[in-house]
């Protein structure tokens, strides 16, 4: 069998004029359409684990997920308020949660934006709550519930601008990363099941 009559049997490849090799493109060379659409396809994969296309020549990054954003959260916030209980200085608790409010958004995936910035007022309630149990002062149950009670309401009566300004940062920096997109890929989800319920009824 002559080569001729080899190659007439196989299917190239690679698209004529391609190196099996990786290419090497000049300055003034275009990239081959086949291999753009497998760089976009890397991407959309890359993208669903967590990691986001390169810029600028640099090394993609990895994002955590939502609920590992959640249990840093749970960490720093009890951390805070331990601490702020511990030295009778509130503002240390209003600036742990300013903190998380503002760096957790930019480290979560973008599908997990919207957990990450509705949860933090209701993480740093639960971990207040824990805080003061943890801390409380009396001899009796009834005391202990009073002293937490006491507790949270000037706890948080004493850190409401920093309560404030927390949510709004985490609402700017969610927006900064795609929080619209998240938004709309959940409503999208919810008429998508919405509408399947009745299908799989009937």
């Amino acid at each position: 069998m002559t080569a001729a009559s080899r190659g007439a049997g196989l299917a190239e490849p690679f698209p004529a004029g391609e190196a099996a090799g990786p290419a090497r493109t000049g300055p003034g060379q275009a990239t081959p359409a086949w291999r753009g659409a497998t760089a976009a396809a890397a991407d959309r994969m890359n993208a669903g684990r967590g990691t986001f296309p390169p810029k600028d020549g640099q090394p993609g990054r990895a994002y955590v997920t939502a609920r590992g954003a959640i249990v840093a959260m749970i960490t720093l916030f009890l951390a805070c308020d331990l601490v702020a209980g511990w030295m009778h200085v509130e503002v240390i608790t209003g600036l742990g949660y300013a903190g998380g409010c503002l760096i957790l958004p930019s480290l979560v995936r973008r599908n997990a934006l919207l957990q990450v910035v509705v949860a933090p007022p209701a993480v740093f309630l639960a971990t207040l709550l824990l805080a003061q149990a943890l801390t409380a002062q009396g001899s009796s149950r009834h005391g202990r519930l009073l002293s937490v009670l006491e507790g949270t309401v000037l706890t948080l009566a004493a850190i409401a601008p920093w309560l404030l300004a927390g949510t709004a940062l985490a609402v700017g920096s969610g927006l900064r990363r795609g929080l619209r997109q998240s938004v709309r890929d959940v409503c999208t989800e919810l008429r998508a099941a919405r509408a399947a319920g009745p299908a799989r009824r009937g």
